[in-house]
């Protein structure tokens, strides 16, 4: 017995030198996998940025909407994983709006019948731009229905209730608050205290009560540190009427 402890020995040596190669090796994929997906999401919110740029009033809209989105996912149970996949769909939400004119996006006035038409489309089009990413699969449904509405009033699909997928009524909530509170090309931004009333008085047509009513129980402290040089306006809405039936309101 006393023979063989050495080999015994040398034999949990090699063991432990394989287990330690693979543990090598699995930390070092680990760390590659971190650093993609890193660049990854500094990829997306560059992507979104650059959206953003089209119209200065928005810098920063899609940051701020993905916020707002994770929020209100972990406040309705969601796991980390999950409220994390819903701070995607919102940093993306808007990609679509590569392929709108930039002089529809900024214009200051009412938009036309055509001018509404195409901005319709940015959902469509942002799913397009998407669809061929195998990594966003599941968060294509926030980019695509974000402008669907709880009473069946939306677009692109005219969707109604809980046939809109739950991460797309969350953006959409965080959509429309963000259009409020920020100013716009044609409109201020409205008081929170405005924001707030019109998004309780939206629930259960507009917006999904349920996620109405998570949304309301939000820390909102980090979302206006994301607000630099917004002024919160005195006027309750502008020549073009409230900004949740404004078409860009929560574009």
């Amino acid at each position: 017995m006393i023979d063989n402890e050495p080999d015994v020995a040398s034999s949990e040596l090699l063991l432990l030198g394989a287990l330690g190669d693979f543990l090598g090796t699995f930390h070092e994929n680990a760390a590659r996998f971190a650093e993609q997906r890193s660049m990854s999401l500094g990829t997306l919110a560059a992507l979104s940025a650059a959206i953003d740029a089209k119209d200065p009033y928005t810098h920063g809209h899609s940051e701020r909407v993905a916020m707002v989105a994770q929020l209100i996912a972990q406040k309705m149970g969601m796991s980390e994983a999950e409220a994390e996949r819903v701070r995607i769909a919102g940093l993306v939400h808007d990609v679509g709006k590569i392929g709108v004119p930039e002089n529809i996006l900024c214009k200051a006035g009412r938009l036309s019948d055509d001018e509404l038409k195409q901005i319709k489309q940015h959902p469509e089009i942002g799913y397009r731009i998407l669809a061929d990413i195998p990594a966003l699969q599941d968060v294509l449904p926030g980019v695509l229905h974000h402008h669907e509405q709880f009473n069946g009033m939306g677009y692109p699909h005219a969707l109604a209730g809980e046939s809109i997928p739950l991460i797309a009524r969350i953006i959409g909530l965080a959509d429309t608050f963000d259009a409020m509170s920020s100013s716009r090309a044609y409109r201020q931004a409205l008081p929170m205290e405005k924001v707030l009333a019109e998004i309780k008085q939206c629930a259960g047509t507009q917006l999904d009560p349920a996620v109405v009513e998570a949304f309301m129980t939000i820390d909102l402290s980090g979302y206006h540190a994301l607000l630099p040089g917004q002024e919160q306006s005195v006027e309750t809405a502008s020549k073009n009427g409230p900004a949740t039936t404004d078409a860009r309101a929560a574009a």
